[in-house]
């Protein structure tokens, strides 16, 4: 597969797979690094290396009309597979178009994070869970903790999905602690099929080319299918510009 193409930087050096923990409350997307990546500066990360897993053994039949046949139940080849780098993170180009939010972005527009096996972050959550590939992206996402999206190879925002209520305190705490206070904070009210109820996070941090926005869970049907003990939450970051093409801002009819 040709990467040539996408505008990710590839960087030798490893980077720091830790949230800075540093107090400040006043933010900027100038200031802020998030797992060693700055917001509105290009992406340095290194490529992810892509391997082709082992087919998976079969048997097949023998005789006339045997090679139609083998052919027609034969599975699906497997796609390439992301593989975790051995410490920080490395980004996995896409290779499709995908839509975030309402804007579509193509090849070399986004990415997914894939951090080291051994640092995945216990808040972050699979990104098949509610991410997911673009539609035709040709490897698979084993490991891959959250996009990138990028405009003009400038990093515009970053977004993960995280665990839900068990994720809940301590993405509080590392938000709190980069970020300062939100600016604001609600509770949601999430019920199950069994008349039981919990409450979960809805936080916004804002400042100046920056914003972060945090729901602990957003997906009503996992968690109804895994309790009240679990659902699926997201967590996005980035500038200005990342903003709009998250949350784009509504207007009133013109007439």
């Amino acid at each position: 597969m040709d990467y040539s193409s996408m505008r990710l930087t590839a960087a030798a050096s490893s980077i720091v797979v830790l949230l800075t923990m540093g107090s400040t409350v006043s933010v900027s997307a100038a200031e802020t690094e998030i797992f060693g990546i700055k917001l509105g500066a290009p992406l340095t990360l290194p490529i992810c290396q892509l391997s082709i897993p082992a087919p998976a053994a079969r048997s097949s039949n023998r005789g006339i009309g045997s090679r139609a046949f083998n052919k027609l139940t034969a599975p699906p080849p497997e796609p390439l597979k992301a593989t975790p780098p051995s410490t920080g993170l490395c980004v996995a180009p896409g290779t499709t178009n995908m839509a975030v939010g309402n804007t579509e972005f193509g090849p070399g527009e986004y990415g997914y994070l894939v951090f080291a096996t051994a640092e995945f972050p216990a808040w972050v959550a699979p990104i098949g869970m509610s991410i997911g590939a673009g539609a035709g992206d040709a490897f698979s996402l084993d490991g891959a903790g959250g996009l990138v999206l990028l405009d003009n190879g400038r990093v515009i925002a970053l977004r993960f999905n995280t665990s839900g209520f068990e994720a809940e305190p301590r993405v509080m705490e590392l938000l709190k602690r980069k970020f300062g206070s939100p600016g604001s904070q609600k509770a949601v009210t999430w019920n199950n099929d069994l008349g039981g109820s919990r409450e979960s996070i809805s936080a916004q941090w804002r400042a100046p080319d920056f914003f972060a926005d945090y729901s602990s869970v957003v997906q009503a049907q996992a968690m109804r299918a895994q309790g009240l003990s679990g659902g699926i939450g997201f967590l996005n970051i980035g500038n200005d510009l990342g903003k709009q093409v998250l949350q784009p801002a509504s207007k009133e009819a013109e007439f």
